[in-house]
């Protein structure tokens, strides 16, 4: 059982390592694009609450208004343990072609986020490889 599991797992690691190596380059890239875009800010007004592997996890509603626009309202597509506070302001950008597509704009934090699940794909891979080489 064990000599199986050494010739299954560095595939599995194989498999796993590029798969999130491929989605943080593709979700660094989508945030990317709004780097040039025009900033403004909105107050959170409220969250919300939804189910995750350890506990619940809140994602902040935000209210907007682009120059000569009605207000709008976001939904953040990431949520926390922690709950935001109400009336925390929040900078967004805006695509100015495509009013349609606003963005939070936080990069330190995202871009942590981003490339944790760069580093856990290159973790996945180089253990991988090692463990072909050992077997």
């Amino acid at each position: 059982m064990e000599r199986e599991l050494l010739l299954i797992l560095p595939w599995m690691f194989l498999a796993v390592g590029p798969l999130l190596v491929g989605v943080s380059i593709w979700m660094i890239q989508r945030a990317m694009r709004g780097r040039h875009w025009p900033e403004i800010e909105g107050p959170v007004i409220d969250y919300h609450r939804r189910r995750g592997s350890r506990g619940p996890l809140y994602a902040p509603e935000i209210e907007y208004q682009l120059p000569g626009r009605p207000p709008a309202r976001l939904i953040d597509r990431l949520a926390s343990s922690i709950p935001p506070t109400i009336g925390m302001m929040v900078r967004l950008r805006y695509n100015p072609d495509d009013h349609a597509e606003v963005m939070v704009w936080a990069p330190l934090s995202r871009g942590l986020f981003y490339a944790s699940f760069l580093v856990m794909g290159l973790i996945a891979i180089a253990a991988g490889i090692f463990v072909i080489q050992v077997t």
